[in-house]
């Protein structure tokens, strides 16, 4: 039974297993480095809380903050905004509103759904992960920049990692893109997102 224990200044994160979505808030909350706890679940029922009917997909994040104030978001979108704007003032892992820079994350988080929602529901995921690994490739040999959005590590690159690191999944070769090869191997070397993807159950 997974009953959500009301700890101040500890995250408490429901998501299904072996999920991107679920990643890329575990990885986010690793990067931020606040004390967190994260609960495998199948569906929202599964969650203990009075406020989960509130709720109708996974993944849901609660929080009750050190000053004791309780907080609750649902969805990928949600809870980053959640994350960044309350841990992460300092824009270790964002950019500042209103800048250039966080057009392109969201731009970024609009093409991957774009590609992998789709306007044709009989592509392959392989088609999709082919089409999204080029547009990566071209991207990072052009920017010549670490990350997809400048020096830092950002939303934009939590929320298509998985993607990338699911290449074996779509039968696909990082190796024929060696650009995206160097981001994903730089990605993969830093344990919070190796530990994020672990926490769900998904290789780095």
């Amino acid at each position: 039974m997974n009953v959500f224990h009301e700890q101040r200044g500890r995250i408490a994160l429901y998501t299904s297993p072996r999920t991107k979505e679920g990643a890329t808030i575990a990885m986010l909350i690793e990067l931020i480095g606040q004390p967190h706890c994260i609960h495998l679940v199948h569906s929202i029922k599964e969650i203990k809380h009075d406020d989960a009917s509130a709720y109708t997909s996974l993944p849901v994040l609660y929080d009750v903050t050190s000053e004791g104030k309780k907080a609750s978001a649902s969805g990928v979108a949600d809870i980053a905004r959640y994350l960044l704007t309350k841990y992460d003032a300092e824009h270790h892992f964002s950019y500042k509103e209103g800048s250039k820079e966080v057009d392109e994350v969201n731009n970024w988080i609009a093409f991957l759904s774009k590609i992998i929602q789709g306007n044709n529901p009989e592509e392959s995921f392989a088609r999709k992960a082919l089409r999204l690994y080029l547009h990566l490739e071209e991207h990072l040999q052009k920017a010549r920049t670490p990350y997809l959005v400048g020096k830092k590590c950002t939303l934009a690159d939590l929320v298509i990692f998985p993607y990338v690191a699911g290449a074996s999944q779509a039968n696909l070769d990082l190796e024929r893109f060696p650009e995206l090869t160097t981001w994903h191997e730089r990605l993969v070397r830093n344990p919070h997102v190796a530990k994020g993807m672990k926490d769900v159950y998904l290789e780095a």
